[in-house]
């Protein structure tokens, strides 16, 4: 992916903090979010970012550094919101 990093974080809207995981590679940037869209609850966001430090909005965030591990909190917070 070069120089560019790319984020994926999953946040329960009226809550505080988000989950955040960097892509390794820009093929788990491309594949994952639909992934993610097609088993994400009602009430949870899905959001894409370059530069998680200029959204505030979405402070404090968790990162993991696992995919697998991304995938399954996201769906802890499906069952939570």
């Amino acid at each position: 992916m070069g120089d560019k990093k790319i984020y994926v974080i999953a946040k329960v809207f009226d809550k505080q903090g988000c989950l955040a995981y960097q892509f390794k590679t820009i093929n788990e940037a491309r594949c994952l979010p639909g992934v993610l869209e097609a088993l994400r609850a009602d009430g949870v966001q899905i959001v894409i970012l370059d530069s998680p430090e200029i959204y505030a909005e979405y402070e404090p965030y968790h990162y993991v550094n696992d995919l697998k591990e991304f995938i399954d909190e996201v769906s802890k917070l499906n069952r939570a919101a």
